[in-house]
């Protein structure tokens, strides 16, 4: 895993700023499976890439998330996960596409559950 600090992650990055490594990185948001918080950073586990750890937090991701898809749901505090891969879920947890159990707060279980029908 590499830890990067980057302000344009979900969008492109602007000409400018192309000739700096560490701001010309864009994660396109449809091959986010999850993202896991780890304290104030975020881990972006993606479809056949490794994991990338970014210095931002599920606070300031989630909002810049459901601007391009409604698709995205933090269940838990330490998790944001894509609806489009679950597969299966019970009262305390969802399976996602990659193996990967993700626990489901008790108070947002609601929320997922109308989310997820």
């Amino acid at each position: 895993m590499t830890k990067n600090c980057y302000p344009y992650l979900l969008d492109p990055c602007p000409p400018e700023f192309k000739d700096r490594p560490r701001y010309d990185v864009t994660i396109p948001f449809e091959n986010i499976i999850y993202i896991q918080a780890n304290i104030n950073y975020s881990i972006i586990k993606q479809i056949e890439r490794p994991p990338e750890i970014f210095s931002i937090t599920l606070k300031e991701l989630l909002p810049r998330l459901v601007a391009k898809s409604n698709q995205f749901i933090r269940v838990h505090k330490a998790f944001i996960i894509n609806l489009e891969f679950v597969i299966s879920y019970n009262k305390t947890s969802l399976v996602l596409s990659d193996g990967t159990i993700v626990p489901i707060a008790k108070r947002r279980w609601k929320e997922v559950f109308q989310r997820l029908l």
